[in-house]
């Protein structure tokens, strides 16, 4: 008798068997001794007579002994053009089951799932037959289990129908194998469907199949795969409640998935749990390392440090040998929290169990050290542990570096910085920084200068933080022009000083009796603060007092007035520019003009777009912004002539600008017809200048409120055949083309089209179709 766990390991089989399948037809008289007198090397030669199903079901038994000669003449047969009946594939089917023939039993059922046939039996009402014909249930399970397989190779890619075939065959009567439960639990799982098989482990437990310690592994880490630790954990307590138990991975695997999802405290009342089990039982399923110091890591990191250390007792008490993460976790919270001792504590314990301290115990030590301020007891313990011989990562040679630094001795600094390089470890921003920092203290900025300028030959690039170290020193050493320069080459590095730059800037010059300066640098430091109209204020005391701000902060100021609006204080700060002879840049221009535009000034915005153009400042974006502005009021005529002023001056419209003008026009199309917007369509086809989505947009509104929507359709049809992708608004604009014209039907259909592409129509959409529902 075959053992159950032995049902479903596949025997491949290789038989070179092609034969004409009427000459192993036997006539008669044939029986089994006659055939099986014949060699086992030699062919079987009959005499050739029509197959029939009686003839093919005999000859098959003849051949049960043989279940791969056997299934070659089932599909030789097959392939002559005989179509098998109920008969023959009962029989191949009772072969393949008895012999165990997983391979071709799974092939022959695929085969009739994958291509059925009305002519065909039912598969199920062929495994009914044989549950009624086999002697040991062991062959009944091994059918099933090869079904189950066919069916997850059949719907690779369709888990639901899977489950559905599976509960149907349930329904029937059958029951699964522990086997094929965990297979379609896994086939599920493997495709990331963490709903799927909660679905297929309940409908197995709804059938009351018998389920295991992998099934219950399958679906938790399925779970826990998509974040899911809480049903996992229900998964578990239901599975656990009936009488399954988790096999040696079981219980680590577990508590891993319940710490990758950051569920520490459910993980912690595991390993409790499992203390106490192990206790009362004395069961010696012991949880790996790694599980350990999973929960050991998390607790540390909530600062949960008394459980996170019964963890470690646990640990050490069932027989996990002793490793340095779940001491260096401990030792880096307690440093965090400054509580030197029980850090101690740890290392020393460390020390006992054999366990060597590296770099990242000694980081946290001295860390921790120079956070309580003993600067003079990082210096001595760095030393400690080089003496024995420990390697250094750059993060310990830093606050060595550090330590030293601030107790001025820089030679000791920079030798450190030379010993680090010795041993291959190449320094960083943060280590230049530090030199950078200690110089400054001791007020040797020349020396600072030449540390910042090393890091530079280095590449290795400052940030803002050296930036304003070195800013703070020139600063405290009365060196205000310095400061200047190093702000200037700051913002040539392309970044930008924050609030504590400037911070930094005017202590620098209050310290120094500077106050004039000072506010000066308050300008900035509250643009930089988002404080507009403080620094505006103050812009204009201090122009007032004969000081001018930077130029960068002053066009800063510009911009930020004309963001929010106040457009008049933006034209002020342009005109004390200029007052100075310091002229704003086309950008600062661009946004003047837009900001009067915004507001119906176009007499304003055109009397500083004249006095750029005077200083030969000038580009399209400044002309499409004040021919926007001219458009909105209707005053399509000015647009038009500052559009033909730009071609003149050899500057090129862009599409946007082409937009604009088209948009202006459309506005009296009622009045002046087509010819203007033919006119424009021209032009942009004669400079090259393809129209893009918010041009053709712009258009089909157009041709939609002028009723054209024919001329509309076509012009969006243009579109999809250019590769341009129709946005909200452009179906938007269409869809209330159609609702205006009484066409409901065509507006649906591209509402539909629109969320058939994955676009989510605006407030606008739906008001357009709402009002037309109403209008109904």
């Amino acid at each position: 008798m075959v053992e159950p766990q032995k049902l479903l390991p596949w025997k491949v089989y290789s038989h070179p068997f092609s034969i004409f399948a009427t000459s192993v037809q036997l006539d008669d008289s044939s029986s089994d001794e006659k055939l099986n007198c014949a060699p086992d090397n030699e062919p079987i030669r009959k005499r050739p007579q029509s197959l029939s199903s009686d003839s093919i079901v005999q000859t098959l038994r003849c051949l049960k002994r043989k279940p791969a000669v056997a299934f070659a003449y089932f599909k030789d047969t097959h392939s002559l053009g005989f179509h098998h009946d109920f008969s023959t594939y009962s029989e191949i089917i009772q072969i393949l089951s008895h012999s165990f023939q997983g391979k071709m039993l799974v092939s022959l059922f695929c085969e009739m799932i994958s291509t059925p046939n009305s002519a065909s039996p039912e598969i199920l009402t062929l495994i009914d037959h044989l549950r009624n014909t086999c002697v040991t249930s062991h062959v009944l399970s091994f059918a099933v289990n090869c079904l189950i397989k066919a069916y997850t190779t059949c719907h690779a890619h369709d888990a639901q129908a899977t489950i559905e075939k599976f509960c149907h065959l349930c329904r029937l009567g059958f029951v699964p194998t522990v086997w094929a439960c965990n297979f379609l639990l896994k086939f599920v799982s493997q495709r990331g469907e963490s709903d799927l098989v909660v679905i297929a482990y309940d409908q197995m437990k709804s059938f009351q199949l018998t389920l295991d310690a992998q099934s219950l592994n399958i679906v938790t880490r399925s779970l826990f795969q998509a974040n899911k630790a809480d049903e996992a954990f229900q998964v578990w307590v239901g599975m656990i409640e009936m009488g399954v138990k988790p096999d040696v991975h079981g219980y680590s695997s577990f508590i891993i998935g319940l710490c990758d999802c950051g569920k520490f405290d459910l993980a912690y009342n595991m390993v409790s749990r499992y203390t106490v089990l192990q206790e009362n039982t004395h069961e010696r399923v012991p949880i790996e390392a790694m599980a350990y110091n999973m929960v050991i890591d998390g607790l540390c990191k909530q600062m949960k440090l008394e459980e996170a250390e019964k963890v470690l007792e646990n640990k050490a008490n069932h027989g996990s040998a002793p490793d340095p993460y779940g001491y260096s976790y401990l030792v880096r919270s307690y440093c965090e929290l400054g509580n030197l001792k029980k850090a101690w504590h740890h290392v020393e314990a460390m020390v006992s169990h054999g366990i060597e301290i590296n770099c990242h115990i000694v980081g946290y030590l001295l860390q921790c050290l120079r956070k309580l301020g003993m600067t003079s007891e990082v210096i001595v313990h760095f030393q400690k542990f080089r003496d024995l011989g420990l390697h250094f990562d750059g993060v310990v040679y830093n606050i060595g570096m550090d330590a030293y630094c601030k107790l001025g001795n820089m030679n000791e600094a920079v030798m450190l910085l030379k010993q680090m390089m010795a041993e291959g470890l190449a320094p960083d921003k943060i280590h230049y920084t530090c030199l950078i920092n200690g110089y400054c203290l001791k007020g040797e900025t020349e020396n600072a200068w030449q540390a910042f300028e090393q890091m530079l030959k280095a590449n290795i690039k400052p940030d803002v933080v050296t930036y304003n170290i070195l800013a703070s020193g020139y600063s405290r050493n009365g060196l205000v022009m310095k400061v200047f320069d190093l702000l200037e080459h700051m913002m040539d590095q392309g970044l930008e000083p924050n609030s504590l730059t400037y911070g930094v800037v005017i202590a620098g010059f209050c310290r120094v009796g500077n106050l004039s300066e000072a506010e000066v640098s308050m300008v900035c430091g509250y643009l930089q603060s988002g404080w507009t109209d403080h620094a505006y204020m103050l812009f204009l005391r201090v122009a007032e007092q004969g000081n001018m701000v930077d130029r960068f902060s002053s066009l800063k100021l510009i911009s930020n007035l004309c963001r929010e609006g106040k457009v008049e204080g933006a034209s002020t700060v342009c005109m004390m520019m200029l007052e100075k002879n310091v002229v704003p840049d086309v950008i600062s221009y661009s946004k003047l003009i837009s900001a009067y535009c915004q507001t119906g000034d176009t007499r304003s915005a055109q009397l500083w777009f004249d006095d750029m153009v005077e200083r030969g400042f000038s580009d399209v974006i400044a002309y499409t912004v004040l021919m926007n502005g001219y458009c909105k009021v209707g005053q399509i005529k000015k647009a038009c002539e500052l559009f033909h002023q730009m071609i003149n001056f050899g500057m090129k419209p862009d599409v946007v600008a082409y937009t604009v003008l088209l948009d202006g026009h459309l506005k009296e199309i009622l009045r002046r017809g087509w010819q203007g917007i033919a006119k424009e369509g021209s032009s942009m086809k004669d400079n090259e200048i393809e129209p893009d989505v918010a041009y053709y947009t712009v258009l089909i509104d157009g041709q939609c409120k002028a009723e054209y929507l024919d001329e509309a359709r076509r012009l969006f049809d243009e579109m999809l055949a250019k590769g341009l992708a129709p946005d909200v608004y452009t179906y938007t604009a269409l869809i209330n083309g159609y609702c205006s014209q009484g066409e409901a039907s065509k507006a649906e259909d591209l509402l539909q089209e629109m969320i058939d592409k994955g676009m989510k129509p605006d407030e606008l959409t739906f008001s357009v179709l709402h009002q037309r529902t109403l209008r109904d």
